[in-house]
């Protein structure tokens, strides 16, 4: 796993922050007192997960009995402290571990996920952070704690007896130093009862409320504000889980001395007493996450409008599609009666005017039935245009190779398209993959795509026509079947050729090529319908490419 820096400055341990820093002023709220050091030690002894104290030369100077247990197997448990880390610590463990505690050394707060070897335990994912020991200015050393995240353990067993160094001349400072930077946080301590039994400067600053007013006093004077349908504290509960499960987090509302209210993260671990195992009570731990509470609410409301604006634009599409394609469906039909009366009425003219007619006569007769014939063959194009939006495609698994050999058959034997055998070379893949779609779908883009080869390699002798394919792997994307066919023809220019695949859209003179520019317009629509795209490169007089992609349900055999 990559090595994470600790973005949000509250822990799921937080054994480097139990005091926060005194101001003047505020000496007198919670002296030192030799029964607080006792319930620090014993926090620090039962916290879930070990907890290594390093020096800056990452001497281990501290450890409770879950750290103890790492190396209960690898060196003597009773050695006194301090040793080196990596005396206590197997050598592969402390290869993946020593980047993170360079970091920390350096200021940083880090975090991993890893999966290490327990030696009682077998493999297991634990989380591992790397806390700087900050005296000012300065990085003391490291706190390292490693947390197992397999599973929980719903039982407490009993702790094993301290082992000898625990207690060092300078636990004291060790847990003072522990205890320094909490920021915008409460930390305190409940009874088994649940009853306040040290209330600290950060718990006054935090809350309001003086130690006086809460020593003693059972929780529910913090008057947390929960749920009017839930008569259940979640403070209680919260004690619950954690004498459980050894530890409970919680978030709600919560309300302060002078009436406000903020939204709060709150953390209870179960203490236990070290020799006998019974239980001492709780560790609180409580931050202000206001500001966060209001930004994940801000992103979930924008979240939420996004998505509805999202669905109106969809249905709006939707309907301005199915409006254009009825409208474009109704236009053709309209327009078809009035064609077929004017190429009627003009063979009405030949006739009448017989051979007396002029040439100038003639010549508008012939301009007028052709435009005649070229509009309703665009009429027919946009009809057949309208009709694929609507028409459901037929999907089944299609051989390519045999669509490609009925396209080229009825291309070669078209005859505004057919040219002598030796004017004209094709090259052919051996085979072709076998792609899911509709077959007379995928049969008109093959169509289209010959047609124009043929075409526009007409000036071209021999025309030069060649058909290929590639598998492109799930990169950036999808897998996807790319097909090609490449000509020798006269090209066109590509800084216009997103025009190509418009309806009616065409990029030489009628008079140079026949055409209605519906063919692309209908291979594109197709080739989308299909999950897939089209695209073309060319260059003027040397030839051009065109590219339609397929979804591959299977990778090349």
């Amino acid at each position: 796993m990559s090595l994470t820096p600790i973005g949000d400055h509250l822990p799921e341990s937080f054994f480097h922050h139990l005091f926060p820093e005194r101001t003047s002023g505020e000496e007198h709220l919670a002296p030192a007192t030799d029964a607080g050091n006792a319930r620090l030690q014993r926090l620090i002894e039962h916290w879930p997960g070990a907890v290594f104290c390093l020096d800056a030369q990452l001497q281990c100077l501290l450890a409770n009995r879950e750290a103890r247990r790492w190396y209960a197997a690898s060196a003597d448990a009773s050695l006194a402290l301090p040793q080196p880390l990596h005396r206590l610590l197997p050598p592969p463990m402390m290869e993946i571990l020593q980047p993170c505690l360079s970091a920390a050394l350096r200021g940083m707060e880090m975090a991993q996920e890893e999966s290490f070897e327990h030696p009682g335990l077998g493999r297991r994912s634990w989380m591992v952070r790397a806390l700087p020991d900050h005296d000012g200015a300065q990085v003391l050393g490291v706190f390292l704690h490693l947390q197992d995240t397999t599973d929980w353990n719903p039982v407490a067993t009993p702790a094993p007896p301290p082992a000898r160094g625990l207690a060092t001349p300078d636990t004291e400072a060790q847990l003072r130093l522990l205890a320094e930077g909490l920021r915008d946080a409460a930390i305190f301590f409940l009874d088994p009862e649940g009853r306040v039994s040290d209330w600290p400067p950060s718990a006054q600053r935090l809350l309001g409320y003086t130690p006086a007013q809460m020593l003693g006093q059972d929780l529910s004077r913090l008057a947390p504000m929960s749920d009017p349908r839930d008569a259940t504290d979640p403070i209680t509960l919260g004690m619950e889980r954690a004498a459980l499960l050894g530890q409970s987090e919680t978030p709600g509302w919560q309300r302060r001395a002078d009436g406000s209210t903020f939204w709060a993260n709150t953390l209870l671990t179960a203490l236990y007493d070290t020799d006998s195992g019974q239980a001492c009570g709780y560790a609180c731990l409580m931050r202000d996450m206001t500001e966060v509470k209001r930004l994940v609410d801000m992103l979930q409301e924008l979240n939420a409008a996004l998505e509805t604006r999202v669905e109106e634009r969809t249905r709006q599409l939707q309907d301005i599609n199915q409006d254009l394609e009825a409208f474009s469906y109704s236009v053709s039909h309209d327009l078809r009666a009035p064609l077929r009366h004017i190429g009627s009425f003009v063979e009405l003219l030949r006739e009448d005017l017989g051979t007396g007619a002029s040439a100038t006569v003639q010549r508008h007769l012939d301009t007028i039935a052709q435009a005649a014939q070229h509009m309703g063959q665009l009429i027919e194009g946009l009809l057949a245009f309208s009709k694929l939006g609507r028409a459901p495609i037929r999907r089944r698994n299609l051989a390519m190779a045999d669509l490609l050999h009925s396209s080229l058959n009825r291309v070669q034997h078209d005859p505004a398209l057919r040219r002598p055998e030796p004017e004209v070379h094709w090259e052919l893949p051996p085979e072709l993959p076998t792609v899911a779609g509709d077959a007379l779908l995928l049969s008109q883009v093959w169509d289209n795509l010959l047609a124009n080869a043929l075409k526009y390699t007409r000036p071209r002798t021999p025309a030069l026509i060649r058909i290929g394919y590639r598998f492109d792997p799930p990169t950036n994307g999808p897998a996807q079947w790319v097909f090609w066919v490449q000509d020798n023809g006269v090209g066109f220019n590509p800084q216009r050729a997103d025009r190509l695949f418009g309806v009616f859209q065409r990029l030489h003179r009628a008079s140079e090529f026949e055409g209605t520019g519906i063919g692309l317009a209908l291979c594109r629509r197709i080739v989308e319908r299909h999950g897939g795209r089209i695209w073309a490169e060319s260059t003027l007089q040397v030839g051009s490419t065109f590219y339609f992609s397929l979804p591959a349900s299977t990778g090349p055999h």
